[in-house]
């Protein structure tokens, strides 16, 4: 055979023959042009020097149709080949001067390049490469879209790969094509199918890569544009989709089919390979989705849902492992003060959302190691494991600490403060259930004597028991008139005129006699009869006192309490309360301590401010014991101040406590008002409170509290000049 460098001349020489030996010398032409274009132009300039048989014409046309075709395909692939480098170039661009998303971008230039690459060499190793590269480009611009991808996820984005990439093998054989589609569908099942237009332009470019030319080009423009989107972060959304379980359903459906298919004809390793690990990662993600199931419903079972902290049952269990384990330990049982009250004048959507950012605000008060649970209600609970009664009282003052600024309720501040009672392991109970019951009754008495915190205390025990027995019997007592008033006479300084009282309840118990408020109104609070137990007092007041005979002067002041200020409807309220009784409104003076404004100014200053419109007179108890503030003098269009009793007793010549009465004497009476000095108890106190220029006085010395009836006759003998007297 000749070499190919003489196929020309010897096509020159051939005689006019069969078709089949000129369609012969053309094929071995067409290889030969293949290899050498230049010896074939050469060729062919040779062939014009003489004059060519038919059969040698037709050998020359397709020795220069073979020439220009591989010229064309050159071309081509250069032109191909420049515009992925030029879209590399794009991508780069975007992962340098990008903010954000920079291993994306650079894995989109990595693939770019490796595939111009690929038109220059004609390596399948480099398209290959440069799809893996676009893949992973994909899933960089997933994690940078989402942030963390869940586990099940990851799961799904391998079944879709693996599914996709297997049934492109078994239609096409395309190693590129089955990759570059499997990237791209795992890519979109790893995003829950909520893709991005950056998603999917990557998308489209991978798969272009993978159909080889001359679709591959349009891989430059589609990854260039992603590559210069700049999107928001999100949120993975919720866990469960339609369109999630449809895909892992498609999946698993193509996955059996290509293996039940295979039991008949032939299958190639690949492609059975791709479905083996689909029904795998497929039966894995049913396994973890079975065991994320699991621990939620334990979690669930385990956590309060309103505050995401811990539940009873937690607590209990956590209290067990600390006993079994041995040593010290603490138990601090913490419960909301006024919450009741909040509730009730609220709504329990309000007091939810109080609920919400206390779990918060305890939380970061506490040690990582320590159990914080919410029993129910708002009653939470601490277990200190090791503690001991010092880091118990420690720790109760850092939670009530965490309480001390104010709540953001529909546009109310509102303030809560916390009792908390500890119980301690093993000197106080030797269970949980023990503990439990020993810090609530250590919690009441901190209530009682509003400590802030108390230890269990065995002497306190049965009192306290006695105590909680009480709230069930307060509502009855309340409705079977057990309630009962006595009046607290106020008396001027200068003339010893009696010119009005202050109505104290007392509980007039079937068992138990006469009880102080201090027995049931902490009580009442808890229990949310602080409205029903006003609404009595008020009535009762106004009754006994209208009823007094020659006493048409005599005034009557009534306390009000912080569920009484929140309550918007009081003040229409007071107004029934007066028209009923035929009470002239001047006669009745409603007294607010500092604390209560305190609770939430605006709100309170709203309901004050329509209780004055209707002509009852106004005084802020136990001024200076409080939170004082000047702004309440100034807002709240007083008629009264009464000094607080821890001033009065402990006042003697040349102590702070005089110069503070002095300097409120006299503050007040800049104001306008009219100022009280509560627990006069000495003829010393009231010489000093008369100096100061005092108006009034209220104590033991004028008068002890006494019933409606008791009053009456006291009245009548003052009048007649009977003793009685300030000072006698």
């Amino acid at each position: 055979m000749p070499d190919p460098g003489s196929t020309v001349s010897l096509s020159v020489d051939l005689p006019v023959g069969s078709a089949d030996e000129a369609g012969a010398s053309a094929s071995r032409a067409s290889t030969a042009a293949t290899k050498g274009s230049r010896r074939i132009g050469a060729s062919c300039q040779k062939q014009e020097r003489r004059p060519l048989g038919r059969d040698g014409r037709r050998l020359a046309d397709a020795i220069r149709a073979s020439h220009i075709s591989e010229n064309s395909s050159r071309v081509l692939a250069d032109v191909a080949g420049t515009v992925l480098a030029v879209g590399s170039l794009a991508c780069l661009a975007a992962g340098l001067l990008g903010a954000s998303g920079r291993p994306a971008r650079l894995a989109l230039a990595s693939a770019l390049a490796l595939a111009a690459a690929w038109y220059a060499t004609d390596t399948s190793v480099l398209m290959r490469l440069a799809v893996l590269a676009a893949s992973v480009g994909l899933v960089l611009v997933v994690l940078e879209r989402f942030g963390r991808i869940p586990g099940l996820s990851v799961l799904d984005g391998v079944m879709g790969a693996t599914s996709a990439a297997a049934v492109v093998a078994l239609l096409d054989g395309s190693a590129e094509l089955a990759l570059s589609v499997g990237g791209a569908v795992g890519g979109m099942a790893l995003s829950r199918w909520q893709p991005s237009p950056a998603m999917l332009l990557t998308g489209a470019g991978t798969i272009a890569l993978g159909a080889g030319e001359p679709v591959a080009i349009a891989a430059s423009p589609l990854m260039a544009l992603a590559a210069w989107r700049t999107e928001p972060r999100v949120g993975p959304g919720p866990e469960f989709r339609w369109t999630v379980l449809a895909a892992i359903i498609a999946f698993a459906t193509a996955a059996l089919t290509l293996l039940a298919v295979g039991q008949f004809t032939m299958l190639s390793d690949a492609a059975a390979a791709l479905a083996v690990v689909t029904v795998l990662a497929g039966m894995a993600r049913a396994g973890v989705t079975v065991t994320n199931r699991l621990r939620e419903s334990n979690v669930r079972a385990l956590t309060d849902d309103l505050t995401g902290l811990g539940n009873r049952r937690h607590l209990v269990e956590r209290l067990q492992a600390a006993i079994d384990r041995g040593g010290a330990m603490a138990l601090l049982l913490i419960d909301l003060d006024g919450f009741k009250e909040l509730n009730d004048t609220l709504g329990h959507h309000a007091g939810d959302q109080v609920l919400r950012q206390i779990g918060p605000r305890l939380g970061s008060a506490v040690r990582e190691h320590d159990t914080l649970a919410r029993l129910g209600g708002d009653e939470f609970a601490l277990v200190l494991a090791p503690g001991d009664e010092v880091a118990a009282s420690t720790a109760g003052l850092r939670l009530r600490g965490a309480l001390e600024h104010s709540f953001d309720v529909e546009d109310i501040v509102v303030h809560i403060d916390a009792s908390v009672g500890i119980a301690l392991f093993p000197d106080h109970a030797p269970d949980p259930i023990g503990l439990l019951q020993r810090a609530d009754v250590a919690m009441y008495e901190a209530k009682r004597m509003r400590t802030g915190h108390e230890v269990y205390l065995p002497s306190r025990d049965r009192h306290s028991r006695e105590r909680l027995a009480l709230i069930g019997e307060l509502r009855a007592a309340i409705d079977a008139s057990e309630l009962m008033l006595h009046y607290h006479p106020k008396a001027e300084l200068a003339t010893g005129t009696v010119r009005g009282v202050e109505a104290l309840v007392r509980w007039q118990h079937p068992r138990r006699g006469l009880l102080t408020p201090g027995h049931f109104l902490p009580l009442a609070e808890q229990s949310g009869l602080t409205r029903a137990l006003t609404a009595f007092v008020l009535d009762r007041a106004l009754s006994e006192i209208g009823a007094i005979r020659g006493e048409p002067q005599l005034g009557v002041a009534v306390n009000l309490g912080p569920a009484d200020l929140l309550d918007l409807d009081l003040p229409s309220e007071v107004s029934r309360a007066i028209e009923r009784h035929a009470f002239r409104a001047e006669r009745l003076t409603l007294e607010v301590s500092e604390d209560v404004i305190v609770a939430d100014p605006g709100r309170t200053l709203d309901v004050l401010r329509r209780l004055r419109s209707l002509g009852v007179g106004l005084a802020l108890d136990d001024f200076g014991a409080g939170q004082s503030s000047l702004s309440h003098l100034k807002n709240l269009r007083l008629d009264e101040l009464k000094i607080d009793r821890s001033f009065v007793l402990e006042m003697s010549a040349g102590t702070a406590d005089l110069a503070i009465v002095r300097s409120t004497v006299d503050l007040g009476h800049r104001l306008g008002l009219r100022v009280v000095a509560e627990g006069a108890a000495s003829t010393e106190a009231l010489s000093l409170l008369a100096n100061c220029g005092c108006d009034e006085v209220q104590g033991d010395l004028v008068a002890v509290p006494m019933p409606a009836g008791e009053l009456a006759a006291w009245l009548a003998r003052r009048s007649a000049g009977r003793p009685g007297s300030v000072g006698t």
